[in-house]
């Protein structure tokens, strides 16, 4: 929609130059002041390249969107599920390699905890 609009090189803001950049998969579009970033966009057009190419949205992809959107997530299918169930393996392999006093300390510690 930016190139539509046909605005000059010098017109152009610099949040418009990040999106065309990153359009193009320059790196770190949004790096540096909206004077190098015209210069980056300038060059880009200068050398003909064509920006990469995308698939078009179709009809399976808008059907998967809205089953991700309407669907509960189970925290198990998250990150941070995923990661509080490796503590919780973690824990239990410590636990088991203990020996039976640190065990007993282990024990009763978690039961002190639980009554605070």
């Amino acid at each position: 929609k930016i190139l539509e609009k046909g605005k000059e090189i010098n017109s152009l803001t610099g949040v418009e130059l990040t999106t065309l950049l990153k359009w193009h998969e320059v790196p770190k579009p949004g790096d540096g002041k909206v004077d190098e970033r015209r210069a980056k966009w300038k060059a880009i057009l200068e050398s003909g390249k064509a920006a990469p190419s995308h698939e078009h949205w179709k009809d399976d992809d808008e059907a998967a969107m809205i089953k991700l959107e309407t669907e509960a997530v189970s925290m198990r299918e998250t990150a941070f599920g995923r990661l509080k169930e490796q503590y919780k393996q973690e824990l239990l392999a410590n636990f088991k390699a203990m020996s039976p006093e640190e065990k007993a300390t282990f024990m009763k510690e978690l039961n002190s905890a639980g009554e605070e």
